[in-house]
């Protein structure tokens, strides 16, 4: 496997031929082709299928439900997002103000998190939006200026968290002051994070609204295809685990299996039983490093094309040269059980979306 550096001085895994999915298959999942939530354009009194009180976004409530696909396209990455950031707020307040040898597991695992998996993510999802579509809904709809500057002056505060953690990750891990750069985490992580919730909820008041004066969902379905074609494998591995995870909580479970039956296989199948146990066994227990005792056994899901001797999904998760932590994860068997919800995955035959 090679690397692949992209714009923002971090790499992305290549497998060795075309990372992303093919054709009217390409994509990750379909809300046009979920049951629960397309039903909801022909109910006279729509209920959509979410647990209203699990749902963190503060512009709905049990008043005030989420009503349809506009609502809803907007949930599914958000909700994740929001429960991301909860987790960094907590492990940036618990680091302690400075590292040793002992400690220093604390901020390098944290550091990797956010560069490899938050940062990334997150990026992504400001880039699909200003790029694709915010453009799109722009050609019938007025959109606030501020939604767009709104994402520059985040994209800056996430570069100067990343620039926090990047330089963390090149310091010795033989015992090492990190007393600044987490002063800095300190300082800018909960600012950046009041920030973001305060701009999701502004584009969660505005833009279902004019989603739907202005367009169909077939008309949503259409442009989010264009976004798709920008992803691939990376954005399902650092983005789609979480989203899956935030839906355990918020979404009905007809509205979850539906939305996981939505994937076409070449998705459905490494997520289910590689991408979304990694986030129980190394992603996760990265980001919640700092509130631990002691260091975490990081453990992932061999590669299928890695075999039982592989190395995991060293590629796939491996830092950068710049940004490189060893973080030695013991090497599991892949787990050749699937749930339900994994069959139903591989046996869904509709085409998939990713919304913004």
């Amino acid at each position: 496997m090679s690397k692949e550096q992209n714009g923002r001085g971090s790499t992305r895994s290549s497998h060795g031929g075309d990372d992303s999915l093919s054709g009217s298959r390409r994509g990750s999942y379909s809300l046009i082709n979920t049951a629960s939530v397309a039903k909801l354009v022909v109910e006279e009194d729509p209920k959509a299928p979410v647990v209203v009180s699990e749902v963190t976004s503060e512009v709905y409530s049990e008043d005030s439900p989420p009503r349809d696909w506009a609502d809803i396209g907007l949930l599914i990455p958000h909700e994740a997002i929001r429960r991301e950031m909860t987790g960094m707020e907590r492990s940036v307040d618990a680091m302690p103000e400075s590292l040793d040898a002992t400690s220093a597991w604390k901020g390098k695992y944290f550091a990797r998190w956010y560069i490899e998996y938050f940062y990334q993510s997150v990026h992504d999802h400001h880039d699909n939006e200003e790029e694709l579509y915010f453009p799109w809904i722009a050609t019938k709809a007025d959109l606030p200026e501020k939604l767009t500057q709104s994402h520059v002056e985040l994209v800056e505060a996430m570069d100067v968290i990343k620039g926090h953690c990047e330089t963390i990750l090149k310091k010795d891990d033989d015992g090492y002051d990190c007393a600044s750069e987490i002063a800095g985490l300190k300082k800018s992580v909960p600012d950046f994070v009041s920030n973001m919730r305060a701009h999701l909820k502004e584009e969660e008041e505005v833009v279902p609204t004019l989603l739907r004066t202005h367009f169909t969902h077939q008309e949503e379905e259409e442009v989010v295809q264009k976004i798709l074609q920008k992803g691939g494998m990376d954005e399902v591995r650092a983005f789609l685990p979480s989203i899956l995870l935030a839906m355990k909580e918020w979404a009905a479970p007809e509205f979850y299996n539906d939305f996981v039956g939505s994937m076409p296989p070449p998705v459905s199948g490494p997520l289910l039983t590689k991408f979304l146990p990694d986030y129980d066994t190394f992603v996760h227990p990265m980001r919640d490093a700092p509130t631990m005792d002691s260091e975490p056994k990081l453990t992932q899901k061999p590669n299928e094309d890695d075999g039982a001797a592989g190395n995991g999904d060293a590629d796939a998760a491996a830092p950068s040269q710049e940004t490189a932590v060893e973080s030695k994860p013991e090497q599991t068997k892949p787990d050749v059980a699937k749930t339900d919800v994994a069959a139903t995955g591989a046996n869904a035959q509709s085409g998939c979306c990713i919304v913004s």
